[in-house]
């Protein structure tokens, strides 16, 4: 039978990983094409308005740009804003959607009972990071740079969302405005200086957006792809799981050295193998018991004593009933 355990690429996190890579890519195959059509159509129109130009003698009756404005407004403003403006929307909102689901697949792994919707936030993305922070105890630097671009996307968002794509706002001067610098600045943005109004009018813009999420999701997948049952109690608040995983191994290689003794026992012929069999197994079952109470003492925030073991092996059913005393 094949044990299913050792193809850990099969694992939840790394479909999620394939899941993620699959529709960005999806999005930016979009994206690119959206925009291949649209510069065709602003070449086109380009062409059109530089042939018309050079045609045309110079006449009062005719005025080529005037001829072509229409136009010239639609493929070079009014569509770039219909299309890449609501694509960045888009973005946006999948990875919002995407790092919550991240967060609820960790929970899925029965370590918290704590989601991201108990915890305090202004909008998922918020209490998505306290989710991971504090529940899945991943390292956030919120000095890092790509978290802090992802933060100006995330307010050049709620610009698009909440106030018609422009940084205008009860009639403050667009210039004390903390995004006025970036939107000015990139010259994949359209921005215009006298009324803050601004629209995406470059491709690169969403792509540059895209592969930011991106890491940002692998990142944070691949740290929780290897994150760890942490074991504390309240008289161990510190990680015990080694020393769990190392009481645990010792029990099963007591369990096999049990068995290798009725192993041998069975082999044996002579008149001694039963009364050497009930000793050896004896202090086999003494050494488990030892290790089985500490484990107990442990799960149950008990304090645990050496005398602990003699207890089970000597009193048996009534050694098990103190113990439980002892430690509840």
């Amino acid at each position: 039978m094949i044990d299913r355990r050792f193809y850990k690429s099969t694992s939840m996190f790394v479909v999620f990983r394939q899941l993620v890579e699959t529709e960005l890519k999806d999005l930016e195959d979009y994206i690119n094409e959206v925009s291949h059509d649209l510069i065709e159509k602003q070449q086109t129109l380009t062409d059109k308005y530089e042939e018309a130009n050079k045609r045309v003698v110079e006449s009062e009756d005719f005025d080529v740009h005037s001829f072509f404005e229409n136009d010239i407004d639609r493929y070079f403003r009014v569509f770039p804003i219909y299309s890449y403006n609501p694509l960045l929307l888009s973005i946006y909102g999948q990875f919002e959607n995407w790092l919550k689901r991240l967060c609820e697949l960790d929970r899925s792994k029965g370590l918290s009972l704590i989601g991201v919707t108990d915890l305090a936030g202004n909008n998922l993305i918020e209490k998505s990071r306290r989710y991971l922070e504090l529940v899945a105890e991943v390292p956030l630097n919120e000095k890092d740079p790509s978290w802090l671009r992802i933060i100006e996307i995330q307010k050049i968002r709620n610009l698009l969302a909440h106030n018609n794509a422009s940084i205008a706002k009860n009639g403050r001067n667009i210039k004390n405005h903390e995004l006025y610098k970036t939107l000015s600045e990139d010259k994949r943005i359209t921005f215009n200086e006298q009324n803050g109004d601004f629209y995406i009018r470059d491709k690169d813009f969403l792509i540059e957006v895209i592969q930011l999420v991106k890491k940002y999701l692998f990142d944070v997948i691949d740290v929780l792809r290897l994150r760890k049952v942490v074991a504390k109690n309240d008289t161990m608040p510190f990680d015990n799981q080694a020393w769990g995983a190392e009481k645990t191994e010792g029990l099963l290689k007591s369990v096999i050295a049990g068995l290798r003794l009725l192993d041998a026992t069975t082999a044996r012929t002579d008149e001694f193998k039963e009364d050497d069999l009930q000793h050896n197994m004896r202090g086999t079952l003494r050494t488990m018991a030892y290790d089985l109470t500490k484990l107990y003492a442990f799960f149950t925030s008990g304090e645990w004593n050496v005398r602990d073991a003699d207890l089970i092996v000597n009193d048996r059913e009534n050694g098990l009933a103190e113990v439980k005393k002892i430690y509840n």
